[in-house]
């Protein structure tokens, strides 16, 4: 036997014996792929939902400041003139 030949038994018997190690310990958190899936579609619906709640809250707090200002226009000019 060569080194070749030694360090490839050796690499083999390596990655045998993680895998082993890593199926046996990784196990308690297995998750069968259409769980799995569903998981990944509900949390595309998460982050879609996150996004048109985050434009509705823009949406609105800019619409707010804009009415804001608006009134406060209004208010200064009806103080300004006296309502006349």
């Amino acid at each position: 036997m060569d080194i070749d030949e030694i360090n490839k038994a050796i690499t083999a018997g390596v990655k045998a014996g993680v895998k082993a190690a890593l199926e046996e310990e990784l196990k308690p958190f297995f998750i069968d792929k259409e769980t799995h899936y569903k998981q990944h579609e509900f949390l595309g619906d998460m982050i879609e939902y996150s996004k048109t709640c985050k434009s509705v809250v823009l949406k609105t707090i800019l619409c707010l400041a804009a009415t804001a200002a608006v009134g406060l226009m209004i208010t200064g000019f009806f103080l300004r003139h006296g309502g006349k």
